[in-house]
């Protein structure tokens, strides 16, 4: 398993990116959290968030919700895909 599986997204130097982790928690959202919208030619999707969070972090997100992340899947450069599942009653 890659050690920066569950880090990589917490890390930057890149003062950009570090300013914007600022004023994201300053208008009270998560550092990662991103706001965008994609463009295709003439095709606009309206803005969403996207969130881009270490599995730590996913489970503590989901801790008393009624989901629970089951398995991760790894893939390259640190990302992964998280199985989430109803827990069961």
């Amino acid at each position: 398993m890659d050690k920066r599986s569950s880090s990589v997204i917490l890390s930057t130097e890149s003062p950009e990116h570090l300013e914007y982790h600022k004023f994201n928690r300053r208008r009270g959202r998560m550092a990662r959290q991103v706001r965008i919208r994609i463009r295709y030619r003439k095709y606009v999707t309206p803005w969403f968030d996207y969130l881009l969070v270490s599995k730590g972090e996913m489970r503590e997100i989901l801790e008393n919700t009624g989901w629970e992340a089951r398995d991760f899947l790894d893939g390259q450069e640190g990302l992964y895909i998280a199985i989430i599942e109803k827990e069961e009653l």
